[in-house]
């Protein structure tokens, strides 16, 4: 009997530790999004990455950070396979469960080579120009029919997993596409990264900045806690001044102040 006992508490403990261990995993995924989000397992994941691991450690969570192509994490996340997104705009996945405490404000940023003489004047002086963008990004009710509705002569969509906006910053230093819209501090990280930052200047912005986020899948129950827990997390990072801390790692300020 005590035999039976002892296996059966032990099975109970295998179980109970098995359960915690599956609980205390939050699954995040992006594309790569730099410096934002970055490769996983790198010295820098990226500061929001590095945000959401300081403040859900304090609560007992991991985070599971997986790199996607931004179409199939939004995908993922809906149906509730992962457990959020990383650095959405509202408009990129409307029906998620947001933080009330955004991780950025963003706008987004027209990119063209130095020689290039087009600025941005509307959603109509596009038509001039071929634009890449990114594959599942939303880039505001300014763009959305535009890019929506174009074909590839006038539109070049940037996909897949492999940081879809490198591809572009290559393909804009040679011409082969005439702009590139992303938000300012990944355009240039990125371009950095590639040693091509001297090639490139602004051409204008598409329109008012925008808050930026890590979501919650609108498919799990505990998605409004993960979001009231990143919230509560990121006011007391900014106020005891580690957010600082992990902004200043990437070269990147507070965007509150």
């Amino acid at each position: 009997m005590q035999v039976l006992v002892r296996i059966f508490s032990s099975l109970v403990l295998l179980y109970a530790f098995s359960s915690s261990a599956f609980a205390e995993k939050i699954t995040l995924a992006a594309d790569e999004w730099c410096p934002f989000n970055c490769a996983p397992d790198s010295e820098k994941p990226g500061f929001m990455i590095e945000v959401a691991q300081h403040v859900f450690a304090e609560h007992g969570f991991t985070i599971d950070y997986k790199v996607m192509a931004w179409s199939r994490a939004i995908r993922e996340a809906e149906v509730g396979n992962i457990d959020g997104i990383i650095g959405a705009f509202k408009g990129d996945a409307p029906d998620f469960i947001y933080p009330d405490q955004e991780l950025s404000i963003l706008r987004n940023t027209f990119f063209v080579h130095k020689d290039q003489t087009w600025i941005y004047q509307g959603a109509s002086s596009l038509e001039q120009i071929q634009l890449a963008a990114i594959a599942g990004y939303d880039y505001g009710d300014e763009l959305r029919e535009y890019i929506q509705q174009s074909g590839s002569e006038q539109v070049s969509l940037l996909s897949g997993q492999d940081h879809p906006l490198a591809k572009g910053i290559e393909l804009l230093s040679r011409k082969r596409v005439d702009a590139v819209i992303e938000a300012d501090p990944v355009f240039w990280y990125t371009a950095q990264m590639l040693g091509l930052q001297h090639v490139f200047k602004t051409a204008g912005h598409a329109d008012q900045p925008q808050k930026s986020y890590i979501t919650f899948s609108p498919a799990l129950k505990h998605s409004e806690r993960y979001a009231e827990i990143l919230s509560e997390g990121i006011e007391k990072l900014r106020n005891n001044g580690e957010l600082t801390i992990i902004l200043s790692r990437y070269g990147l300020k507070d965007w509150r102040q």
